[in-house]
């Protein structure tokens, strides 16, 4: 329940430090709402590879964890 708090806490500072930050910019509001819940509209093409590779990242690790702990559960202990 706290880690479920402290993300939303964190989410909501974060999306609002956004929205201050484009009203001083002088972005008009209804532009700053749409870019803050849609962050992928405004990414270039080398912002998408490099989180298609941070998520393939993680699947890689997660996989070589799951692996290492069926092995380690597999063999017999002496």
């Amino acid at each position: 329940m706290k880690l479920f708090l402290v993300t939303i806490l964190l989410a909501t500072g974060m999306f609002s430090l956004i929205m201050m930050l484009d009203l001083l910019m002088g972005i008009v509001r209804r532009g700053i709402i749409w870019k803050a819940l849609n962050p992928f509209r405004v990414m270039e093409t080398a912002e998408y590879i490099i989180i298609l590779l941070f998520f393939l990242i993680f699947i890689i690790t997660s996989i070589g964890s799951y692996l290492k702990k069926k092995q380690k559960s597999n063999q017999p202990s002496n």
